[in-house]
């Protein structure tokens, strides 16, 4: 469905190119952070605490992971808000050329990037 609403916005320009490349980046993080390999540590640890430990330790552990999580995705947001150009010319080496469609990709990097700290927060 999104892809249909981009494409008709959109269409077949250079604008649909440089959003597609703005959404991967943090469609990337959100996949590391929230679905991948974080969630796959975290259930584990938090399951044995439950299991092998008093409800004030497991209240701890997730005050201090959830803190630093927080911590960890406002440092990578404000760190790739500041870098989307550089960013888009790593994921997008294409559009190099294109100094109108990197600058435009870049700005939309930095209005979709915050995505990438909230969604993890859920």
């Amino acid at each position: 469905a999104r892809d249909v609403v981009v494409a008709g916005y959109f269409g077949s320009t250079a604008s649909a190119d440089a959003f597609f490349v703005a959404f991967k980046i943090p469609n990337f993080l959100r996949r590391l952070f929230a679905e991948g390999a974080f969630s796959q540590a975290f259930v584990p640890v938090l399951s044995e605490y439950r299991s092998q430990r008093s409800f004030g330790d497991v209240r701890e552990l997730v005050s201090r992971v959830s803190g630093t999580l927080a911590g960890t995705l406002l440092l990578v947001t404000v760190m790739g808000v500041l870098a989307a150009p550089l960013l888009i010319r790593l994921f997008a080496p294409g559009f190099i050329n294109e100094p109108e469609k990197l600058a435009l990709a870049g700005e939309m990097l930095r209005i979709t990037f915050p995505y990438s700290a909230l969604i993890p927060l859920l």
